[in-house]
């Protein structure tokens, strides 16, 4: 499923990417865009890279409603709750882009950027404003998960500093090109008016399924919000149903605490305030979170391939693992200790209710 959820991601950020540069090039002209519009944003709406792009959609969309459903935790840090919400978005927003494009295509509409700059500028501003918001919300989706990647890989780190200035300047560079090309059609004093009858040469106004294309970009966008709800009430209703047994632990700084069953121990931690390096979200794959099993009287599961596959690389021993791929099965007692600050132990001791956490000097 992390597998499926990496490929497909890329392949949605490649689309978007091209669409971006794409636009960019408004800031030359808007024939411009249109001359490198089958080498950028013209690839994706073939025969053959039309179905592979809905797929990857949708098996994006519907792995990250899962992810939602199923983790502890929707966000950890702020990068994190922004990725989720933004995701859940990114459906609703691109339906509007994606439903009336295909649409117009299928009544023998040539979708040029000429086109579709004077319906955003003139005919419909607000569609052209909901396509800035679908720039930024996809963009910041796709490249947080792209840079939390690379942050992964060891060989790529020395570069990222080169990379993360383009995370900015391609979609500022878009957003600059579209402005451009909308300032051209504004000066040109052509309304809206004259880009109805530009639509669709030789067609009846009634033939153009404006009607239709609404109908089915509403259907889209309420039928995702409903799904997101009910993602979110189903996770809801599984927690309040859940029965988690505790885990008490204790560190040298703030006492005793309690993790529960159903979390993974980065979840723990984070729960109750305890900072822990975990420079990939919780992905498993950077290796940052490892902790060494001291003691255990509760069980452990067997570390999962991708677990493993990054112990195996950083050299970690058998007695180590990734407290965000750790998760915490049945209560008892877990000791542990932070590999990358061994200062900061975490023990486990019975809390009672009779005398309070004991902290340490």
């Amino acid at each position: 499923m992390r597998n499926l959820r990496l490929i497909s991601g890329l392949y949605l950020l490649g689309y978007v990417t091209s669409h971006l540069i794409n636009l960019s090039l408004g800031l030359i002209s808007i024939e411009a865009m249109d001359a490198a519009r089958p080498y950028l944003s013209g690839i994706w709406g073939t025969d053959v890279t039309r179905p592979i792009l809905l797929t990857a959609l949708l098996v994006h969309y519907a792995i990250g409603l899962w992810s939602v459903y199923e983790r502890p935790r929707i966000g950890g840090t702020v990068q994190d709750l922004v990725q989720a919400l933004s995701g859940l978005a990114v459906i609703p927003l691109l339906s509007i882009h994606a439903v009336g494009v295909v649409m117009l295509q299928r009544v023998g509409v040539d979708v040029d950027y000429d086109l579709i700059v004077r319906i955003f500028w003139l005919s419909n501003p607000g569609y052209g404003l909901i396509q800035v918001l679908l720039l930024s919300v996809v963009w910041v989706h796709g490249a947080a998960g792209f840079f939390m990647w690379l942050r992964s890989k060891p060989a790529i780190a020395s570069a990222l500093p080169w990379i993360y200035p383009l995370g900015v300047a391609v979609p500022v560079l878009a957003l600059l090109g579209f402005t451009a090309a909308g300032r051209i059609v504004l000066a040109s004093g052509i309304g809206p008016q004259v880009v109805q009858s530009e639509i669709a040469p030789g067609y009846a106004a009634p033939e153009i399924p404006f009607a239709l294309i609404m109908q089915i970009q509403s259907s889209v966008i309420w039928g995702s919000v409903v799904l997101g709800l009910l993602v979110l009430a189903a996770r809801l209703i599984r927690f309040s149903l859940a029965r988690p047994a505790l885990i008490h632990l204790r560190t040298k700084d703030v006492g005793s605490f309690e993790g529960d069953t159903g979390q993974t121990l980065l979840d723990a931690f984070r729960t109750h305030g305890q900072p822990h390096a975990n420079l990939c979200s919780g992905r498993g794959r950077c290796g940052t979170c490892a902790v060494r099993i001291l003691k255990a009287e509760t069980d452990l599961t067997a570390p999962s391939a991708l677990e493993r596959a990054t112990l195996d690389r950083l050299k970690f021993g058998g007695d180590v693992r990734l407290a965000c791929q750790l998760p915490l099965t049945s209560g008892g007692a877990l000791t542990v200790e932070r590999i990358n600050e061994p200062d900061f132990s975490f023990h486990e001791e019975e809390k009672t209710q009779d005398s309070p956490p004991q902290v340490s000097a």
